[in-house]
């Protein structure tokens, strides 16, 4: 077959075969296999329900989806209006429900899609300042930067055991016109404490926006174990939604102000074209699951990373204490012995089949350390005595016994609970595989 040209309607076959592209895909699926057999304690990752990946694996993955008010005049562009109405019957309602805001935006694609949002949004103008966490005692690697990048003066302010300081927070506020303090935490132990920042503000800039990034913590906040921050004073909150919520790579934003809500969909119309209609289907139906066992989860996670703190201290690790319980979030830090490598016992756990996170910037703490999770641990059944077990493989793999370490861990998922989320053994699990069950989409 020839094209109108009278060249070859196809290219000639590139460098990659069709049996290659084969194995690939084997390659690919090995792995899946590997990942979910593992036990993950990297504290930035979580993983997404079957229930909730269902969208994940359809056709909405490759569509726009910009008619989110279901105007049947602006079918702009067609391949949602079968499901759209599952963005704004079901994924805004359980999040509005489970944030109490009124007015929630689902467009971020991420964390830092988000922030971005919220800087061009509630930031002002070039030239006027917006305060952060300074990065060297827990604030996002990124935030400062992004907002020099934006034109912003970046004004760090310290965070100490779950404080900002105030007077450095009153000196950053009489600056010049900062219209926004932005509190972000990527490395935390301690529950921020964000009615003493709202109480500063409100003494010293009564007029400035202040945003909660809870990227970190989001589950803890919707499951109730850590104050919603717009309950403490914040005007607006957010972050990505994969982390200690059990949901899609997104992000999300809540407010109950209906002028900041619109003046950060403003930012958000000329920042974020697709909104990644797959995840966002994805994220209502995370969202309505975790309305169902969120609450439990949440409790869980914190009770998960106290004893796993303990545990590791116990057995002579040098777990940094964040406040009489070690931890009040679902990180555990650790400092490795004088001539222990970070990277070195990393690789170890990892050829057993346990992933954690090696971090170099962890505040007060000069050389690599391990920043550990337990989220992902919790949500799939991990309990009081899975972590005791982990704390033990620890143990053994510093000890290099191997054959022990490898023992033990295989006999993890005997100890696991019942995941916190449906399966198919779940009454009214609602996807496909549940039994009686004809999908998530059907009538």
């Amino acid at each position: 077959m020839t094209s109108p040209h009278g060249t070859a309607a196809h290219p000639a076959a590139p460098g990659v075969s069709r049996a290659e592209l084969t194995a690939l895909i084997g390659e690919i699926e090995k792995e899946q296999r590997v990942n979910e057999a593992v036990v993950n304690l990297v504290p930035s990752e979580n993983r997404v329900s079957p229930l909730a990946s269902t969208p994940l694996r359809t056709d909405f993955y490759n569509r726009y989806f910009f008619n989110d008010a279901l105007d049947p005049e602006f079918w702009q562009f067609r391949g949602g209006e079968g499901v759209g109405r599952l963005e704004a019957e079901l994924a805004l309602p359980a999040l509005r429900r489970l944030g109490r805001a009124e007015y929630v935006n689902v467009r971020p694609v991420s964390g830092m899609s988000a922030m971005l949002v919220v800087l061009l949004g509630l930031g002002g103008d070039a030239g006027d300042g917006v305060v952060c966490v300074d990065a060297a005692t827990g604030g996002h690697y990124a935030t400062a930067r992004q907002i020099r990048m934006l034109g912003r003066r970046a004004l760090e302010v310290p965070f100490t055991e779950g404080r900002v300081e105030a007077d450095a927070l009153r000196r950053a506020l009489g600056s010049g016109r900062v219209p926004l303090v932005y509190l972000d935490l990527q490395n935390c132990l301690r529950e921020p404490d964000v009615a003493q920042v709202a109480e500063v503000i409100r003494e010293t800039s009564p007029e400035t926006v202040l945003h909660v990034d809870c990227s970190h913590t989001l589950g803890l906040v919707l499951g109730g174990v850590h104050a919603n921050p717009l309950d403490l004073g914040a005007d607006t909150m957010g972050g990505s939604t994969h982390k200690t919520f059990p949901g899609p790579q997104k992000g999300v934003l809540f407010t109950r102000d209906e002028a900041l809500a619109r003046r950060m969909r403003e930012a958000q119309f000329y920042t974020i074209s697709s909104h990644h209609f797959a995840e966002t289907l994805a994220l209502g139906l995370a969202a309505a699951e975790f309305e169902h066992f969120g609450a439990a989860y949440a409790r869980q996670v914190l009770v998960n990373a106290r004893t796993f703190a303990a545990a590791l201290r116990d057995r002579g690790f040098d777990v940094v204490p964040g406040g009489p319980h070690l931890t009040d979030t679902h990180q555990v830090w650790v400092r490795m012995a004088p001539g222990e490598s970070a990277g070195t016992f990393s690789a170890r756990l990892a050829a057993l089949g346990i992933r954690v996170n090696v971090q170099t910037e962890l505040p007060g703490i000069a050389e690599p350390a391990l920043r550990l999770g337990v989220s992902e641990v919790t949500l799939t059944g991990g309990t009081e005595r899975t972590m005791e077990a982990l704390a033990e493989v620890f143990a053994l793999v510093r000890a290099e016994e191997t054959t022990k370490a490898a023992e033990l861990f295989q006999g993890l998922p005997g100890g696991l609970a019942e995941p916190y989320f449906f399966t198919s053994r779940s009454e009214g699990a609602g996807f496909p595989g549940s039994a009686g069950e004809e999908g998530v989409f059907r009538g």
